[in-house]
Protein backbone atom coordinates (compact mmCIF):
# COMPACT_ATOMS: atom_id res chain seq x y z
CA UNK A 1 0.00 0.00 0.00
CA UNK A 2 2.04 2.60 -1.24
CA UNK A 3 0.82 6.77 -0.56
CA UNK A 4 -2.46 6.51 0.84
CA UNK A 5 -1.82 9.38 3.18
CA UNK A 6 -5.72 10.18 4.39
CA UNK A 7 -6.77 6.41 4.47
CA UNK A 8 -3.99 5.62 6.63
CA UNK A 9 -4.74 8.69 9.28
CA UNK A 10 -8.06 7.96 9.03
CA UNK A 11 -7.23 4.58 10.85
CA UNK A 12 -4.16 5.69 12.50
CA UNK A 13 -6.74 8.53 14.57
CA UNK A 14 -10.13 5.73 14.56
CA UNK A 15 -7.68 3.57 16.60
CA UNK A 16 -6.18 6.59 18.88
CA UNK A 17 -9.40 8.46 19.18
CA UNK A 18 -11.15 4.62 20.45
CA UNK A 19 -8.95 4.00 22.60
CA UNK A 20 -8.33 6.78 24.34
CA UNK A 21 -11.99 7.93 24.93
CA UNK A 22 -12.95 4.27 25.86
CA UNK A 23 -10.84 3.67 28.49
CA UNK A 24 -9.94 7.25 29.66
CA UNK A 25 -13.66 8.27 29.72
CA UNK A 26 -15.85 5.65 29.80
CA UNK A 27 -13.17 3.53 32.09
CA UNK A 28 -13.58 0.14 29.62
CA UNK A 29 -11.03 -2.69 29.79
CA UNK A 30 -8.41 -1.57 27.19
CA UNK A 31 -9.20 -5.24 25.14
CA UNK A 32 -12.26 -3.86 24.37
CA UNK A 33 -11.65 -0.90 21.76
CA UNK A 34 -8.10 -2.55 20.93
CA UNK A 35 -10.28 -5.20 19.61
CA UNK A 36 -12.85 -3.05 18.03
CA UNK A 37 -10.48 -1.30 16.90
CA UNK A 38 -8.26 -4.20 15.48
CA UNK A 39 -11.27 -5.60 13.68
CA UNK A 40 -12.03 -2.35 11.83
CA UNK A 41 -8.40 -2.47 10.78
CA UNK A 42 -8.50 -5.60 9.58
CA UNK A 43 -12.23 -5.22 7.49
CA UNK A 44 -10.78 -1.76 6.31
CA UNK A 45 -7.36 -3.12 4.91
CA UNK A 46 -9.22 -5.71 2.94
CA UNK A 47 -8.84 -3.68 0.05
CA UNK A 48 -5.26 -3.62 -0.20
CA UNK A 49 -4.47 -7.23 1.18
CA UNK A 50 -5.70 -10.73 1.43
CA UNK A 51 -7.32 -11.82 4.56
CA UNK A 52 -4.39 -14.43 4.45
CA UNK A 53 -1.79 -11.40 4.44
CA UNK A 54 -3.55 -9.50 7.37
CA UNK A 55 -3.72 -12.83 9.28
CA UNK A 56 0.20 -13.42 9.05
CA UNK A 57 0.89 -9.64 9.66
CA UNK A 58 -1.50 -9.97 13.32
CA UNK A 59 0.46 -13.38 13.78
CA UNK A 60 3.44 -11.95 13.24
CA UNK A 61 2.97 -8.89 15.64
CA UNK A 62 1.19 -10.99 18.19
CA UNK A 63 4.17 -13.44 18.21
CA UNK A 64 6.47 -10.32 19.58
CA UNK A 65 4.29 -10.21 22.51
CA UNK A 66 4.41 -13.70 23.64
CA UNK A 67 7.24 -13.23 26.36
CA UNK A 68 4.87 -10.28 27.82
CA UNK A 69 2.38 -12.70 27.82
CA UNK A 70 4.17 -15.09 29.91
CA UNK A 71 5.99 -12.30 32.29
CA UNK A 72 2.24 -11.48 33.46
CA UNK A 73 1.58 -15.04 33.86
CA UNK A 74 4.12 -15.89 36.06
CA UNK A 75 4.04 -12.23 37.80
CA UNK A 76 0.49 -13.48 38.61
CA UNK A 77 1.27 -16.57 40.29
CA UNK A 78 4.52 -15.26 42.30
CA UNK A 79 2.34 -12.49 43.64
CA UNK A 80 -0.61 -16.20 44.40
CA UNK A 81 2.48 -17.75 45.89
CA UNK A 82 4.21 -15.11 48.03
CA UNK A 83 0.71 -14.52 49.38
CA UNK A 84 0.60 -18.19 50.63
CA UNK A 85 3.48 -18.88 51.86
CA UNK A 86 4.85 -15.68 54.05
CA UNK A 87 7.22 -13.72 51.81
CA UNK A 88 4.92 -10.95 51.29
CA UNK A 89 3.61 -10.89 54.64
CA UNK A 90 7.10 -11.26 55.81
CA UNK A 91 8.61 -8.32 53.66
CA UNK A 92 5.89 -6.16 55.21
CA UNK A 93 6.82 -7.22 58.54
CA UNK A 94 10.51 -6.14 58.50
CA UNK A 95 10.30 -3.46 56.05
CA UNK A 96 7.76 -1.87 58.30
CA UNK A 97 10.77 -0.85 60.69
CA UNK A 98 12.18 1.21 58.07
CA UNK A 99 9.14 2.65 56.02
CA UNK A 100 6.52 4.94 58.63
CA UNK A 101 4.00 6.56 57.50
CA UNK A 102 5.02 10.24 57.96
CA UNK A 103 6.79 11.25 54.72
CA UNK A 104 5.81 7.76 53.41
CA UNK A 105 5.37 9.05 49.37
CA UNK A 106 8.87 10.53 49.38
CA UNK A 107 10.12 8.05 51.14
CA UNK A 108 9.03 5.56 48.88
CA UNK A 109 9.73 7.62 45.79
CA UNK A 110 13.46 7.84 47.21
CA UNK A 111 13.79 3.56 47.73
CA UNK A 112 11.91 2.83 44.44
CA UNK A 113 14.21 5.11 42.50
CA UNK A 114 17.49 3.93 44.15
CA UNK A 115 16.40 0.42 43.41
CA UNK A 116 15.81 0.53 39.82
CA UNK A 117 19.32 2.79 39.40
CA UNK A 118 20.51 -0.84 40.84
CA UNK A 119 18.50 -2.86 38.96
CA UNK A 120 17.69 -0.95 35.93
CA UNK A 121 14.47 -2.33 35.39
CA UNK A 122 10.61 -0.66 36.40
CA UNK A 123 9.24 -4.48 36.56
CA UNK A 124 12.30 -6.01 38.80
CA UNK A 125 11.47 -2.91 40.97
CA UNK A 126 8.21 -3.13 41.45
CA UNK A 127 8.26 -6.73 41.94
CA UNK A 128 10.56 -6.29 44.68
CA UNK A 129 10.43 -3.16 46.77
CA UNK A 130 6.95 -2.11 45.25
CA UNK A 131 4.64 -4.64 46.25
CA UNK A 132 6.25 -4.45 49.68
CA UNK A 133 5.17 -0.28 49.36
CA UNK A 134 1.79 -1.32 48.56
CA UNK A 135 1.15 -3.46 51.42
CA UNK A 136 2.13 -1.25 54.01
CA UNK A 137 -0.20 1.64 51.99
CA UNK A 138 -2.90 -0.96 52.61
CA UNK A 139 -1.76 -1.13 56.58
CA UNK A 140 -1.17 2.53 56.66
CA UNK A 141 -4.60 3.68 55.55
CA UNK A 142 -2.64 5.38 52.18
CA UNK A 143 -4.74 5.96 49.04
CA UNK A 144 -3.10 3.08 47.01
CA UNK A 145 -3.02 5.06 43.53
CA UNK A 146 -1.41 7.89 45.04
CA UNK A 147 1.26 5.72 46.21
CA UNK A 148 1.52 3.55 43.25
CA UNK A 149 1.71 6.60 41.26
CA UNK A 150 4.93 7.04 43.62
CA UNK A 151 5.98 3.85 42.83
CA UNK A 152 6.04 4.18 39.53
CA UNK A 153 8.04 7.46 38.86
CA UNK A 154 10.63 5.63 41.06
CA UNK A 155 10.83 2.43 39.45
CA UNK A 156 10.57 4.39 35.69
CA UNK A 157 13.62 6.62 36.79
CA UNK A 158 16.25 3.60 36.43
CA UNK A 159 14.17 2.18 33.52
CA UNK A 160 14.51 5.41 31.46
CA UNK A 161 18.60 6.40 33.11
CA UNK A 162 20.10 3.35 34.82
CA UNK A 163 23.31 2.02 33.25
CA UNK A 164 21.76 -1.13 33.37
CA UNK A 165 18.69 -0.40 32.02
CA UNK A 166 18.22 -2.16 28.24
CA UNK A 167 16.07 0.52 27.36
CA UNK A 168 19.54 2.80 27.33
CA UNK A 169 21.40 -0.12 25.59
CA UNK A 170 18.31 0.26 23.13
CA UNK A 171 18.59 3.97 22.89
CA UNK A 172 22.48 3.56 22.51
CA UNK A 173 21.99 1.13 19.59
CA UNK A 174 19.35 2.97 17.43
CA UNK A 175 21.22 6.36 17.77
CA UNK A 176 24.41 4.52 17.19
CA UNK A 177 26.22 6.02 19.66
CA UNK A 178 28.08 5.18 22.76
CA UNK A 179 25.58 4.69 25.77
CA UNK A 180 28.29 7.12 27.79
CA UNK A 181 26.89 10.11 25.74
CA UNK A 182 23.77 8.91 25.61
CA UNK A 183 23.48 8.76 29.56
CA UNK A 184 25.63 11.85 29.77
CA UNK A 185 22.13 13.48 27.73
CA UNK A 186 19.35 11.65 29.71
CA UNK A 187 20.99 13.31 32.92
CA UNK A 188 20.56 16.98 31.46
CA UNK A 189 16.46 16.65 32.05
CA UNK A 190 16.56 13.33 34.72
CA UNK A 191 18.41 15.24 37.54
CA UNK A 192 15.78 18.61 37.85
CA UNK A 193 12.81 16.21 37.10
CA UNK A 194 13.56 14.16 39.82
CA UNK A 195 14.25 16.98 42.05
CA UNK A 196 10.84 18.39 41.21
CA UNK A 197 8.76 15.44 41.44
CA UNK A 198 10.78 14.53 44.73
CA UNK A 199 9.50 17.72 46.06
CA UNK A 200 5.85 17.08 44.96
CA UNK A 201 5.70 14.19 46.94
CA UNK A 202 6.91 16.17 49.90
CA UNK A 203 4.21 18.15 49.21
CA UNK A 204 1.66 16.19 48.88
CA UNK A 205 2.81 13.92 52.44
CA UNK A 206 3.27 17.57 54.02
CA UNK A 207 -0.51 18.09 53.35
CA UNK A 208 -2.25 14.95 52.67
CA UNK A 209 -4.84 13.69 55.67
CA UNK A 210 -5.32 10.15 55.92
CA UNK A 211 -6.07 7.85 58.90
CA UNK A 212 -4.67 4.15 59.47
CA UNK A 213 -7.26 1.36 57.84
CA UNK A 214 -5.94 -1.28 60.01
CA UNK A 215 -4.17 -1.27 63.97
CA UNK A 216 -0.78 -1.80 62.36
CA UNK A 217 0.48 -3.74 65.77
CA UNK A 218 -2.41 -6.07 64.90
CA UNK A 219 -1.59 -6.56 61.14
CA UNK A 220 1.96 -7.67 62.90
CA UNK A 221 0.37 -10.26 65.35
CA UNK A 222 -1.93 -11.24 62.35
CA UNK A 223 1.15 -11.95 60.46
CA UNK A 224 3.20 -13.91 62.91
CA UNK A 225 0.22 -15.65 63.82
CA UNK A 226 -0.70 -16.74 60.49
CA UNK A 227 2.69 -17.79 58.96
CA UNK A 228 6.05 -18.99 59.60
CA UNK A 229 8.54 -16.01 59.18
CA UNK A 230 11.48 -18.52 58.13
CA UNK A 231 14.45 -16.93 56.09
CA UNK A 232 13.62 -18.89 53.55
CA UNK A 233 11.42 -16.03 52.57
CA UNK A 234 13.82 -13.47 51.12
CA UNK A 235 15.33 -15.95 48.86
CA UNK A 236 13.19 -15.60 45.67
CA UNK A 237 13.12 -11.55 46.28
CA UNK A 238 16.82 -12.07 46.84
CA UNK A 239 17.12 -14.08 43.64
CA UNK A 240 15.07 -11.66 41.28
CA UNK A 241 17.05 -8.50 42.70
CA UNK A 242 20.56 -10.10 42.07
CA UNK A 243 19.47 -11.75 38.50
CA UNK A 244 18.55 -8.44 37.36
CA UNK A 245 21.95 -7.17 38.38
CA UNK A 246 23.41 -9.91 36.13
CA UNK A 247 20.83 -8.79 33.53
CA UNK A 248 19.09 -12.21 33.42
CA UNK A 249 15.83 -11.64 30.93
CA UNK A 250 13.09 -10.59 33.12
CA UNK A 251 11.13 -14.01 31.97
CA UNK A 252 13.91 -16.42 32.99
CA UNK A 253 14.17 -14.02 36.66
CA UNK A 254 10.48 -14.60 37.38
CA UNK A 255 10.47 -18.43 36.42
CA UNK A 256 13.71 -18.96 38.46
CA UNK A 257 11.54 -17.00 41.43
CA UNK A 258 8.20 -18.87 40.70
CA UNK A 259 9.87 -22.06 41.13
CA UNK A 260 12.02 -20.99 44.11
CA UNK A 261 8.81 -19.59 45.96
CA UNK A 262 7.25 -23.06 44.91
CA UNK A 263 10.03 -25.31 46.80
CA UNK A 264 9.52 -22.19 49.53
CA UNK A 265 5.64 -23.21 50.11
CA UNK A 266 6.52 -27.08 50.22
CA UNK A 267 9.38 -26.75 52.72
CA UNK A 268 7.00 -24.71 54.61
CA UNK A 269 4.37 -27.46 54.86
CA UNK A 270 1.71 -26.00 52.10
CA UNK A 271 1.13 -28.66 50.11
CA UNK A 272 1.93 -29.31 46.13
CA UNK A 273 -1.41 -29.29 45.25
CA UNK A 274 -2.82 -26.46 46.83
CA UNK A 275 0.13 -24.10 45.75
CA UNK A 276 -0.77 -25.37 41.95
CA UNK A 277 -4.22 -23.96 42.76
CA UNK A 278 -2.78 -20.65 44.11
CA UNK A 279 -0.83 -20.25 41.31
CA UNK A 280 -3.86 -20.74 38.79
CA UNK A 281 -6.35 -19.11 40.60
CA UNK A 282 -4.67 -17.08 43.58
CA UNK A 283 -3.88 -17.00 47.77
CA UNK A 284 -7.41 -16.44 49.82
CA UNK A 285 -6.38 -15.07 53.42
CA UNK A 286 -9.61 -16.02 55.99
CA UNK A 287 -8.74 -12.95 57.97
CA UNK A 288 -11.92 -10.48 57.09
CA UNK A 289 -9.68 -7.71 58.14
CA UNK A 290 -6.24 -8.23 56.16
CA UNK A 291 -7.83 -9.98 52.91
CA UNK A 292 -7.48 -7.26 50.76
CA UNK A 293 -3.95 -7.62 51.36
CA UNK A 294 -2.64 -11.30 51.22
CA UNK A 295 -5.83 -12.33 48.73
CA UNK A 296 -5.33 -12.29 45.37
CA UNK A 297 -2.84 -12.54 42.49
CA UNK A 298 -2.46 -16.07 40.29
CA UNK A 299 -2.75 -16.67 36.65
CA UNK A 300 -6.43 -16.47 36.17
CA UNK A 301 -6.06 -13.02 37.54
CA UNK A 302 -3.93 -11.98 34.55
CA UNK A 303 -6.46 -12.86 32.24
CA UNK A 304 -7.76 -9.37 31.22
CA UNK A 305 -4.38 -8.43 30.14
CA UNK A 306 -3.29 -10.84 27.84
CA UNK A 307 -6.42 -10.36 25.84
CA UNK A 308 -4.78 -6.52 25.97
CA UNK A 309 -1.35 -8.04 24.76
CA UNK A 310 -3.24 -9.94 22.35
CA UNK A 311 -4.79 -7.58 20.19
CA UNK A 312 -2.99 -4.79 21.17
CA UNK A 313 0.19 -7.00 19.57
CA UNK A 314 -1.94 -7.92 16.53
CA UNK A 315 -2.85 -4.42 15.61
CA UNK A 316 0.46 -3.00 16.15
CA UNK A 317 1.73 -5.75 13.57
CA UNK A 318 -0.83 -5.07 10.83
CA UNK A 319 -0.27 -0.88 11.26
CA UNK A 320 3.55 -1.77 10.71
CA UNK A 321 3.65 -4.43 8.31
CA UNK A 322 0.50 -2.89 6.13
CA UNK A 323 3.09 0.56 6.04
CA UNK A 324 0.05 2.32 7.95
CA UNK A 325 2.67 4.22 10.20
CA UNK A 326 5.06 5.12 7.54
CA UNK A 327 2.16 6.50 5.08
CA UNK A 328 0.87 9.00 7.92
CA UNK A 329 4.71 10.18 8.68
CA UNK A 330 5.80 10.22 5.20
CA UNK A 331 6.26 14.00 5.14
CA UNK A 332 8.67 14.13 8.13
CA UNK A 333 12.10 15.16 5.59
CA UNK A 334 10.56 18.26 5.40
CA UNK A 335 11.06 19.33 9.10
CA UNK A 336 14.05 22.35 8.74
CA UNK A 337 14.95 23.38 11.84
CA UNK A 338 15.76 21.73 15.51
CA UNK A 339 13.38 22.91 17.75
CA UNK A 340 10.54 21.42 15.33
CA UNK A 341 12.64 18.04 14.46
CA UNK A 342 12.84 17.89 18.27
CA UNK A 343 8.90 18.40 19.13
CA UNK A 344 8.14 15.83 16.18
CA UNK A 345 10.53 13.53 17.62
CA UNK A 346 8.97 13.28 20.79
CA UNK A 347 5.47 13.12 19.47
CA UNK A 348 6.13 10.39 16.52
CA UNK A 349 7.22 8.17 19.96
CA UNK A 350 4.48 9.11 22.18
CA UNK A 351 1.89 8.22 18.97
CA UNK A 352 3.97 4.46 19.22
CA UNK A 353 3.27 4.01 22.68
CA UNK A 354 0.22 4.56 22.31
CA UNK A 355 -0.87 2.95 19.17
CA UNK A 356 1.62 0.10 19.19
CA UNK A 357 0.96 -0.47 22.80
CA UNK A 358 4.72 -1.21 22.83
CA UNK A 359 8.06 0.45 25.13
CA UNK A 360 10.37 -0.77 22.47
CA UNK A 361 8.96 0.29 19.45
CA UNK A 362 8.35 3.60 21.04
CA UNK A 363 11.73 3.59 20.40
CA UNK A 364 12.55 1.78 17.63
CA UNK A 365 10.26 3.31 15.05
CA UNK A 366 10.99 6.90 15.65
CA UNK A 367 14.44 6.24 15.78
CA UNK A 368 14.35 4.64 12.22
CA UNK A 369 12.26 7.71 11.13
CA UNK A 370 14.27 10.93 12.53
CA UNK A 371 17.68 9.66 12.07
CA UNK A 372 18.33 11.18 8.98
CA UNK A 373 16.54 14.55 9.56
CA UNK A 374 19.21 14.44 12.17
CA UNK A 375 21.63 14.00 10.25
CA UNK A 376 20.19 16.72 7.30
CA UNK A 377 19.87 19.72 10.01
CA UNK A 378 23.39 18.15 11.70
CA UNK A 379 22.19 17.79 14.95
CA UNK A 380 23.94 15.35 17.19
CA UNK A 381 21.76 12.11 17.63
CA UNK A 382 22.10 12.51 21.68
CA UNK A 383 19.38 15.41 21.16
CA UNK A 384 17.14 12.85 19.47
CA UNK A 385 17.66 9.71 21.81
CA UNK A 386 16.57 12.21 24.50
CA UNK A 387 13.51 13.52 23.37
CA UNK A 388 12.51 9.65 22.49
CA UNK A 389 13.50 8.90 26.28
CA UNK A 390 11.44 11.88 27.45
CA UNK A 391 8.37 11.33 25.72
CA UNK A 392 7.28 8.01 24.64
CA UNK A 393 9.24 5.93 26.56
CA UNK A 394 8.48 7.28 29.80
CA UNK A 395 5.22 7.42 28.81
CA UNK A 396 4.79 3.88 28.27
CA UNK A 397 4.58 3.68 31.85
CA UNK A 398 1.52 5.37 32.39
CA UNK A 399 -0.65 4.65 28.88
CA UNK A 400 -2.99 1.88 30.51
CA UNK A 401 -2.74 -0.05 27.04
CA UNK A 402 0.89 -0.17 27.16
CA UNK A 403 2.76 -3.03 27.96
CA UNK A 404 5.49 -1.33 29.99
CA UNK A 405 2.80 -0.17 32.32
CA UNK A 406 0.47 -3.26 32.13
CA UNK A 407 3.52 -5.16 33.75
CA UNK A 408 4.73 -3.34 36.73
CA UNK A 409 0.31 -2.73 37.62
CA UNK A 410 -0.26 -6.30 37.54
CA UNK A 411 2.57 -6.59 40.25
CA UNK A 412 1.09 -3.42 42.67
CA UNK A 413 -2.59 -4.74 41.78
CA UNK A 414 -3.36 -1.03 41.12
CA UNK A 415 -4.83 0.30 37.55
CA UNK A 416 -2.70 2.45 35.38
CA UNK A 417 -5.63 4.88 34.88
CA UNK A 418 -5.77 5.04 39.33
CA UNK A 419 -2.49 5.82 39.96
CA UNK A 420 -1.90 7.59 36.30
CA UNK A 421 -2.47 11.44 38.37
CA UNK A 422 0.38 10.64 40.46
CA UNK A 423 2.92 9.53 38.77
CA UNK A 424 4.43 12.81 38.46
CA UNK A 425 8.06 12.05 37.31
CA UNK A 426 6.19 10.12 34.18
CA UNK A 427 4.28 13.16 33.66
CA UNK A 428 6.87 15.72 34.68
CA UNK A 429 9.41 14.34 31.47
CA UNK A 430 7.81 15.46 28.47
CA UNK A 431 6.82 18.92 29.80
CA UNK A 432 10.31 19.72 31.15
CA UNK A 433 12.01 18.49 28.25
CA UNK A 434 10.05 20.65 26.07
CA UNK A 435 10.95 24.03 28.31
CA UNK A 436 14.21 22.93 28.06
CA UNK A 437 14.63 22.87 24.34
CA UNK A 438 12.98 26.07 24.23
CA UNK A 439 14.77 27.88 26.62
CA UNK A 440 16.93 30.40 24.88
CA UNK A 441 20.04 28.79 27.73
CA UNK A 442 20.97 26.47 30.34
CA UNK A 443 20.90 29.69 32.81
CA UNK A 444 16.94 30.36 31.76
CA UNK A 445 16.14 26.66 32.73
CA UNK A 446 18.14 27.02 35.61
CA UNK A 447 15.82 30.47 36.66
CA UNK A 448 13.03 28.68 36.17
CA UNK A 449 13.91 25.84 38.85
CA UNK A 450 15.07 28.28 41.37
CA UNK A 451 11.62 30.43 41.03
CA UNK A 452 10.01 26.77 41.05
CA UNK A 453 11.87 25.99 44.88
CA UNK A 454 11.42 29.06 45.78
CA UNK A 455 7.54 29.29 45.15
CA UNK A 456 7.34 25.93 47.09
CA UNK A 457 9.13 27.20 50.30
CA UNK A 458 6.69 30.27 50.10
CA UNK A 459 3.68 27.74 50.42
CA UNK A 460 5.12 25.70 52.88
CA UNK A 461 6.10 28.98 55.09
CA UNK A 462 2.08 30.38 54.41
Amino acid sequence: MQNKFGFSLSIFLFTLILTMTMVLFFHKPPYIPLFISYMFTFFALLKYFSAKELLNMSLKGVKRGINVMIILLLIGALVALWKQNGTLPALIYYFSRFLKPHGFLLTSFVITSTISMILGTAVGTASTIGIVIIGLAHAFGYPLPVVAGAVISGSFIGDRTSPLAGNVALLSDMGEIQQYNVLKSLFKTAIPVFTITAFLYYLFDYHLNFSAKYDISNLFTIIVQSYRLSAILFIAPLTIIILALFRIPTKTNLAIAVSISFLSSIILGYSPLDSLKVILIGNTFYSPEFKSIFSGGGMVSILPMIGVVTFATALAGILEDAGIIKSVFQSIDKIKNFKLAYLITMLLSTLMAVITCNQALSVILPSRIMINVYERLEIAREEMVRAIADSGMILAGIIPWNLAAMLPAAVLGVKVTEYLPYAYLNLLFPLLSIAFVFAKDANELIKFYQKFVEKGRNLLQN
